[in-house]
């Protein structure tokens, strides 16, 4: 997995924030009829926890891990669950390219916006099916960043949104992986794979402008400096590019959102 010297989008408080938007319900649709009571879950890349508590939520009477390499998110993680009364949930620090689990521990695999980051997606998904167990179930879901939707057109919104896929490109990732899941999934060896697409960007007024203060916090944190000092952009182009992300909250009608992969694939029996 991508190190934390190379996760270009960092750990400040913009980044965070837009992590924990994410739930499981907002995320994990595409796989939900899948996931039983009793599944033992693991969630790779879990960030502050917002999807990984859901999905153990969904399965009460199972155990749900999640994993991650920054092990400064997992204590806001662990707190969320205590707060939520969440005890069939754990966190712990782990590298994806060296699962700490045996063979065959989970019913069900969850990963989101992994793959964009790092390098050798075929070695992660190699130890994401070494730990399914035979017919266990694999979820993945990453962005589509190349097919990004902005209306009305606005070239520095555009610009700016940018950055994610240069910072993806800079840690040896793929912006675009979201397009392929279902590709690597089927040359991973996994059986009766699906792939779709979803959106995600709130519909209701009162919801927009957080959406949009939230997608540019995500951007102005450390990416913004590694861009700046890459001579992506300057501090004054990209503040301006964010300073118009914002604004589009009050434009009715407007939006900013790639399309997001979301794959399943099965364990052979």
């Amino acid at each position: 997995m991508v190190t934390e010297s190379h996760y270009t989008l960092g750990h400040k408080e913009g980044a965070l924030a837009q992590m924990r938007y994410r739930t499981a319900e907002m995320c994990c649709a595409f796989f939900r009829q899948h996931v039983q009571a009793g599944s033992h879950i693991l969630d790779c890349g879990c960030g502050p926890g917002s999807i990984t508590v859901g999905l153990a939520e969904w399965a009460p009477d199972g155990q749900t891990v999640g994993i991650d390499l920054g092990a400064e998110q997992l204590d806001g993680a662990r707190k969320l669950a205590r707060d939520l009364g969440i005890e069939n949930v754990t966190f712990r620090q782990g590298d994806i390219f060296d699962l700490p689990f045996e063979d065959d521990s989970f019913d069900v695999v969850f990963s989101q916006t992994v793959l964009y980051h790092i390098p050798n997606t075929e070695k992660a998904l190699a130890e994401i099916k070494r730990v399914l167990r035979p017919g266990g179930l694999v979820a993945l879901r990453d962005a589509i960043t190349a097919s990004l939707i902005v209306w009305p057109e606005e070239p520095l919104v555009r610009e700016a949104y940018g950055m994610f896929s240069l910072g993806a490109q800079r840690s040896g990732g793929n912006p675009d992986v979201g397009r392929q899941l279902g590709t690597l999934l089927h040359a991973a060896g996994f059986e009766d794979v699906l792939f779709t697409l979803g959106f995600m960007q709130p519909e209701r007024p009162e919801e927009r402008a957080e959406y949009f203060s939230r997608l540019a916090g995500a951007i102005e944190g450390d990416l913004a400096i590694l861009a700046v000092r890459e001579g992506w952009s300057t501090a004054e182009r990209l503040a301006e590019g964010l300073a118009r992300l914002r604004g589009f909250a009050n434009q009715p009608g407007s939006i900013c959102a790639n399309p997001w992969g979301q794959a399943i694939g099965r364990k052979p029996s």
